[in-house]
């Protein structure tokens, strides 16, 4: 009989509205497991996506850091751009945009090895330090393709001081991004007002 009557109740909700008075203890678990189910795939694609721009970050800066804008002075093995600030902000920049890159790349295996671990132990500890691994994890990267287009504006500015209009105009044209992202993140926030305010 107890059977019968949750059977008959299943189908309270499938009317016009879409939700009856009843709530059953085991749909309302069900529907919560699958959206933590789909919320967990969701952050795990983000991850991933995260460790393949961190490491992309760090091959080119690598890359970029063994090739230095302007060469080498044939008779002392060094930079023949090193003294022009340009050239110092490329290496600066290009410094921070691998280190961090390596770091999120670090923090990606970190979260890794918490998820393996907390397994067994208590799931909600491990949940919340990924979650806050992972915030740290995007302002890195984020900060550090920013630094990466610094370093690129400040390498072709070094090596084209000379014809200055091709100069600034690589110039802006790489700060476009800053511009670019800041109208991401204005549009995404002003989506999250609409929500909020209905």
């Amino acid at each position: 009989m107890h059977k019968e009557i949750l059977e008959s109740l299943e189908d309270v909700g499938s009317g016009p509205i879409g939700c009856g008075p009843f709530v059953l203890k085991g749909e309302e678990e069900k529907n919560n497991d699958e959206k933590n189910k789909e919320e967990h795939e969701a952050l795990s694609k983000a991850r991933e996506s995260h460790l393949v721009v961190a490491a992309l970050i760090t091959t080119v800066t690598f890359a970029a850091a063994f090739t230095l804008p302007g060469g080498y002075k044939s008779d002392r093995d060094t930079t023949i751009l090193a003294e022009k600030s340009a050239f110092i902000v490329f290496v600066i920049s290009d410094a921070m945009s691998m280190v961090l890159s390596i770091f999120v790349v670090f923090i990606r295996l970190l979260i890794s090895l918490i998820q393996g671990l907390e397994m067994e132990k208590n799931k909600e500890i491990g949940e919340d330090t990924t979650r806050i691994l992972f915030g740290v994890a995007t302002l890195f990267t984020v900060i550090g393709m920013g630094t990466m287009i610094i370093a690129f504006i400040t390498g072709i500015y070094a090596v084209l001081e000379l014809s200055l209009g091709l100069a600034i105009n690589t110039y802006l044209i790489g700060l476009s991004f800053f511009f670019l992202v800041y109208l991401v993140f204005r549009f995404i926030s002003k989506d999250i007002k609409d929500k909020t305010s209905r």
